[in-house]
């Protein structure tokens, strides 16, 4: 499942994603990059999170359940 989060220049969506990854557990596996855009390859509860940030949007892919948690945490 993908899901869009926010813009990179909305600085409060920003700070609340990072705090639901580390509500999470989520830890880093890597770091790589494509023509403008940064991947992170994250683990969280066993499962693989992709975030990928560019100018224009930070935005997930993973499991549809994990999507659909990291979303419900973004609203509280």
């Amino acid at each position: 499942m993908h899901a869009d989060i926010c813009r990179p220049t909305d600085k409060s969506k920003v700070a609340r994603f990072h705090a639901v990854l580390k509500e999470l557990g989520a830890s880093v596996r890597k770091k790589d990059w494509g023509i403008g855009v940064t991947v992170w390859k994250m683990k969280i509860q066993g499962k693989e999170l992709n975030i990928f940030h560019d100018s224009w949007s930070l935005d997930i892919e993973g499991p549809d359940d994990l999507v659909n948690a990291i979303l419900a945490k973004m609203k509280q």
